[in-house]
């Protein structure tokens, strides 16, 4: 009997082993997948770490960091996105036996079961915002876009009454129910536009969506630089 319980106990402690080691990269290799999924990324690197380790196999995870590099959320192209967090406890068993009866946005919020902080930022270039806006709104053609810290330039031509017209636009970015806006503040143009109302072309262009990120992140904040903007998301589960 004696003999058959140490059989047992070494055989616990194997497969404990065994679990600690390769369990926790099961669980970054389906994080690492959840970004890709949600980032469409070429290049993402997860690290995670807890204390002691094999607590990642049970979904808790004290600090995670991840990059990825040319990824794109929605149909706007990021030059990086970077995602850190720390204390954060995943459903394991909705990870590794997804429920096929909720929708993914559902499956999202299921998966994230606590997180202190969680924290998104990606960057996203004059050039990339040009080619959105150039691909989003039709009214406008030879945009070029200009980023500074005190907000976000255009100049373009555009169609009106049967006329091509100069168009120079300014607009800065704004944070709404977790979803980033481009919002234009000023126009001005040749002198036709002068006794024409110009409404149709100063409205909010949706940039991005926070339904398309995981782990229950909304965008909460845009900070411009030279050339780039710099947007945040954040997450918090109790």
């Amino acid at each position: 009997m004696k003999k058959f319980l140490a059989v047992i106990a070494i055989l616990l402690v194997v497969v404990a082993v065994i679990g600690g080691m390769f369990l926790p990269r099961t669980v970054e290799s389906i994080v690492e997948q959840q970004i890709v999924n949600a980032t469409s990324a070429t290049a993402v690197d997860v690290s995670m770490s807890a204390t002691p380790n094999f607590r990642i196999a049970m979904g808790e995870i004290d600090k995670l960091h991840a990059t990825a590099a040319a990824g794109k959320i929605g149909e706007v192209a990021f030059k990086n996105l970077t995602l850190d967090g720390e204390k954060i406890r995943l459903d394991v068993m909705e990870i590794l036996f997804p429920n096929k009866d909720l929708s993914a946005q559902e499956r999202q919020k299921r998966i994230l079961k606590h997180a202190n902080k969680i924290e998104l930022h990606g960057v996203i270039t004059a050039d990339e915002l040009q080619n959105f806006i150039a691909a989003k709104d039709k009214n406008f053609e030879n945009t070029q876009v200009k980023i500074t810290p005190e907000g976000a330039t255009a100049s373009a031509t555009g169609k009106f009454l049967g006329r091509t017209i100069d168009i120079d636009i300014a607009g800065n970015f704004l944070v709404q129910n977790g979803d980033v806006y481009f919002h234009m503040t000023h126009l001005n143009s040749n002198s036709i536009l002068s006794r024409v109302n110009v409404d149709i072309f100063l409205k909010d262009i949706k940039v991005l969506d926070s339904s398309k990120l995981p782990l229950n992140l909304q965008f909460d904040s845009v900070e411009l630089r030279e050339g780039e903007a710099v947007v945040t998301a954040v997450s918090t589960v109790q």
